[in-house]
């Protein structure tokens, strides 16, 4: 058995399902982009490992509740720290053991390196996937001097043929050319901190971080079988967060709540998100938790607030804007508490008094 052989019983051996190799030659993701060269981490390269873990089957899916309305992360969030961290340890640790050196790079393309070594394929909505597996696999890779059985399969490979439904499913026309995601539309890049027009936020749904529309309708998630165990500690949190208490919890509160992966993208980009959930959640219990949002320190916090006590209309929340806007000095926010006052002065808004 060669060293790639081993490489891969030795991975799967420990749950991790994929095992790839491919060049460390440069690779260019998108045109017009630098090129990604392995060389440039370690110039003694000789291959690229990907490893790929799958991850359907651990989540759980808590209803909400009247008066308490939960959150929703894309898929696999809560497991997706935890399994890059073990794909790459696993095949960094099998190789160095022998002797090779093996370094991380938080540049690596990936999804592109996983499409090239063979592993997977890509989506129309730009997301990797493989047969069994779905797109439920978190990539993991090292560069290393090891003399590996190396593929280097076209990048562009999918195997989606006319198939349309991550298209269709995308509320904000991300996806409107196959292959190619406009960031300046994806929700998830929006659940990262990015910035959204306001018209777009109901489109958001209940998501708090990430997003999981397109993966949702995917016909290659369609009767994944859920994995039996998992060779890596999951963290002990709810995929399905109540949001009233996120909204108004502190760091520590958040924490105890969230897994970490969602902390990433920061507290104050977590709170702005939860405020416009809450708008999108219909709940008129939500009021309370948002007027008191509108004093937040952040005023990204505070602008998504305003915007969410517009949504759900109503006198409390009429009263809480109006209060508001005598205290407030951010211009922004001002925009946002006049444009939340005026949706629920408009033909529909306005209809929903406190219980």
């Amino acid at each position: 058995m060669g060293l790639t052989e081993e490489l891969r019983a030795y991975a799967n051996a420990r749950g991790v399902d994929l095992v790839g190799c491919t060049s460390p030659e440069p690779l260019t993701v998108r045109e017009g982009a630098e090129p990604f060269d392995p060389r440039s981490v370690l110039p003694d390269a000789r291959a690229v490992v990907i490893a790929a873990t799958y991850t359907y089957g651990f989540e759980t899916a808590e209803p909400s509740q009247p008066g308490r309305p939960r959150g929703r992360f894309g898929p696999w969030t809560r497991a997706s720290l935890a399994a890059w961290h073990y794909g790459e340890r696993v095949v960094k640790g099998f190789l160095q053991r022998r002797g090779h050196q093996a370094l991380l790079s938080n540049d690596m393309p990936y999804k592109a390196l996983a499409v090239r070594s063979g592993i997977a394929s890509y989506g129309r909505n730009c997301i990797v996937h493989a047969d069994g597996y779905g797109s439920y696999l978190k990539l993991a890779g090292v560069i290393t001097d090891a003399k590996l059985a190396c593929a280097d399969r076209p990048v562009r490979t999918s195997d989606c043929s006319g198939c349309t439904a991550c298209v269709e499913a995308c509320p904000t026309g991300a996806l409107d050319t196959p292959y190619r995601l406009r960031i300046d539309r994806c929700i998830t890049a929006w659940l990262w901190g990015r910035p959204m027009d306001p018209a777009d936020r109901e489109k958001i749904g209940p998501y708090i971080f990430r997003c999981g529309y397109c993966q949702d309708a995917c016909p290659k998630n369609q009767g994944l079988q859920a994995r039996g165990g998992f060779p890596f500690r999951i963290e002990a949190r709810t995929d399905r967060p109540e949001l009233i208490p996120l909204l108004l919890g502190d760091e520590s509160q958040l924490r105890e709540i969230l897994p970490a992966f969602p902390l990433e993208a920061g507290v104050e980009t977590i709170r702005r998100n939860v405020a416009i959930a809450l708008g999108n959640s219909g709940e008129a219990a939500a009021v309370p938790a948002l007027a008191k949002a509108l004093r937040e320190e952040a005023p990204c916090v505070r602008g998504a607030a305003a915007w969410a006590l517009g949504r759900l209309g109503g006198d409390e929340a009429k009263h809480a804007l109006e209060a508001a806007l005598s205290d407030e000095t951010d211009g922004d926010v001002r925009g946002e508490i006049a444009a939340g006052l005026q949706a629920i002065a408009g033909p529909t808004g306005g209809s929903r008094t406190t219980p």
